[in-house]
């Protein structure tokens, strides 16, 4: 359910607009890093080049583009041949946050990406509508510490453990969660 409405209601592109996924293993496909970052995102489709640049300056996310090789014009093969993994996922981190979605699930969405890279990332998360949900999927407690619900999941388990402390307490106490 989203907002009252069975998820399989929406139509694929009211999904696409509603609900952002960044994955560990993020999809890519053949063509640049711009096709790549507005793939499936009608708003910017009919802008230039330059145009894009700005949205990108407006969004924080310039800083990303400049660890591309060249830019916004770098190839990129299927399966991201050619790219980091880290930079795979800056990709499809920007594709995600540009259509500033209402639920945004992240799993283990900067497992392969630096943590001053991370850091710049959450700064961008903050930038999001308030309104955004956001649901961490993660096994480092860095990665959560903002969180304000924090669950554990353990064998088919779901586990309440309030705040980032209550986390690390349980942890101490040696509670088996993963």
């Amino acid at each position: 359910m989203l907002y009252g409405r069975d998820i399989r209601s929406y139509t694929p592109e009211e999904r696409t607009r509603k609900i952002g996924f960044i994955l560990q293993d993020p999809f890519l496909f053949t063509g640049t890093v711009q096709d790549n970052i507005l793939y499936g995102n009608e708003e910017y489709k009919d802008y230039t080049r330059d145009e894009f640049a700005s949205v990108l300056v407006e969004a924080g996310l310039d800083s990303l583009i400049a660890r591309f090789e060249s830019g916004l014009d770098t190839e990129v093969q299927t399966s991201g041949d050619g790219i980091s993994l880290g930079q795979q996922q800056l990709i499809a981190f920007m594709r995600t946050i540009l259509r500033k979605p209402d639920l945004l699930i992240l799993d283990e969405a900067t497992a392969n990406i630096d943590t001053v890279t991370e850091q710049l990332l959450e700064e961008m998360l903050e930038k999001l509508p308030k309104a955004s949900t956001k649901v961490i999927i993660a096994h480092r407690l860095n990665t959560i510490e903002n969180a304000d619900e924090i669950y554990f999941v353990n064998s088919g388990e779901v586990i309440p453990a309030g705040s980032l402390r209550d986390a690390v307490n349980m942890l101490m106490q040696g509670k088996r969660v993963s």
